[in-house]
């Protein structure tokens, strides 16, 4: 035992020697990271949201504006236990609430065709799933997610300025909207990673579970998310509303215009409406099959797969032909073309964007959409019903509006 203590201290001393001395050598360089780390951190957490609210331009609402908003906002909030938040309002014509947080205070931020469209018991609905994140303690996580990832989305912009200031041209010229299509299918991926690593399907079931239970009333949540799912298709987004950010929304928001169009599918967070209606109604205690027979979930799929292969395709190329730029960067630095040297940077690049596109794939990728291509129909269950279910994620607006109409 001593000789074997003996050859293993003899063995084992000279790497702790190496790797003491490499600790206190850059000793400064790791503490100096961990203050930069730690003050950022704060920094996201305690000014993140005003970001978030000043990229929309949301203003505080005054109680004299909307006393009976703050009525229903304070009562929910008590029945929750929870401290009530601020209530601000932005213009869009899109229907949408969202909550940011810093520190201890929240922000529940409700848009003007939002309030212009709903009151009584559909608001009342609303304000309570917002409620449910913060009694759920997701909003802090929400809004630390939503502005990194938005802050990733924004490189694209910064890629047309780039392209302006160097002479390209006007933002709607070829060169730079292709500058800043290439930006986005670089910054797409990260971006939709960070944001499904934080589960955010997860967290809005639970808020809808809370907010049942704060209501007592799932049909007004029922009808009120159903209502946006169909609607909200109809109403395709602008360049204001940044996809990082779909995560705080309570609903899906889709059809994003011009350059985004192809990624959207990438920031598809919310869990589809009908597996919502069927988890709301369970958590309400009642039948599951109630839901299954009930003439909800009208609306079509948001998940569009060919518009997400197609997205992955081409963040693929993208990364790879920066990987050439990055070579003859490399080869022009050094006045030479080493094989060795550029072989092992190819080599570690590639790695490293097969794994970030494998767990973009393994995470953006619809649960509820594969399962429904994978599984066989049970005894009873009507199969033409569920190839219409597959078909569904490829509809366009047009399409979408026929068939409301036709089920109307």
């Amino acid at each position: 035992m001593d000789i074997f203590g003996a050859s293993g201290s003899t063995e084992f001393s000279p790497v702790l020697a190496i790797l003491l001395e490499a600790l206190t050598e850059n000793i400064l360089v790791i503490l100096g990271l961990s203050f930069m780390i730690t003050l950022l951190y704060s920094y996201i957490y305690f000014r993140g949201s005003k970001w978030i609210l000043k990229w929309y331009g949301a203003k505080k609402i005054q109680r004299s504006e909307k006393a009976p908003l703050y009525s229903v906002l304070e009562e929910l909030s008590g029945k929750a236990g929870v401290k009530t938040p601020e209530i601000l309002s932005f213009k869009s014509e899109l229907p949408v609430i969202f909550t940011v947080a810093s520190g201890s205070k929240s922000f529940v931020t409700v848009s003007t065709a939002m309030l212009e469209m709903f009151d009584g018991v559909e608001m009342e609905a609303l304000l309570a799933h917002e409620i449910g994140h913060i009694k759920n303690g997701d909003v802090n996580l929400n809004t630390i997610t939503a502005f990194l990832a938005s802050l990733i989305m924004s490189f694209p912009d910064l890629a047309v300025w780039g392209s302006m200031l160097s002479g390209f041209g006007q933002p709607e010229d070829p060169a730079p909207r292709f500058f800043r299509f290439i930006a986005t299918s670089l910054a797409a991926p990260p971006a939709a990673v960070l944001i499904h690593l934080t589960d955010p399907e997860k967290r809005e079931f639970e808020a809808d579970k809370t907010a049942i239970k704060i209501t007592g009333n799932p049909q007004a949540l029922i009808k009120t998310l159903e209502f946006l799912e169909n609607y909200i298709p109809l109403q395709p987004v602008t360049g204001k509303i940044n996809p990082g950010h779909f995560l705080l929304f309570s609903t899906h928001t889709h059809q994003m215009r011009g350059y985004l169009s192809l990624f959207v599918s990438l920031f598809d967070t919310h869990p589809g409406i009908e597996e919502r209606i069927v988890q709301i109604l369970k958590n309400s205690n009642q039948a599951e099959k109630e839901a299954s027979r009930s003439k909800y979930s009208r609306v079509p799929g948001f998940f569009d797969l060919r518009s997400w292969k197609l997205a992955m395709a081409t963040s693929f190329i993208s990364y790879i032909s920066l990987l050439f730029g990055i070579i003859v960067l490399i080869t022009f630095a050094i006045k030479d073309f080493n094989f060795v040297l550029n072989g092992i940077i190819a080599g570690l690049y590639i790695g490293a964007v097969l794994l970030l596109m494998c767990s973009t794939a393994a995470l953006s990728r619809r649960r509820y959409y594969l399962n429904s291509t994978r599984s066989t129909p049970k005894k009873g269950h009507n199969v033409s019903s569920t190839r219409s279910a597959r078909k569904r994620t490829s509809l366009n607006p047009k399409q979408i509006f026929k068939r409301l109409m036709k089920k109307s």
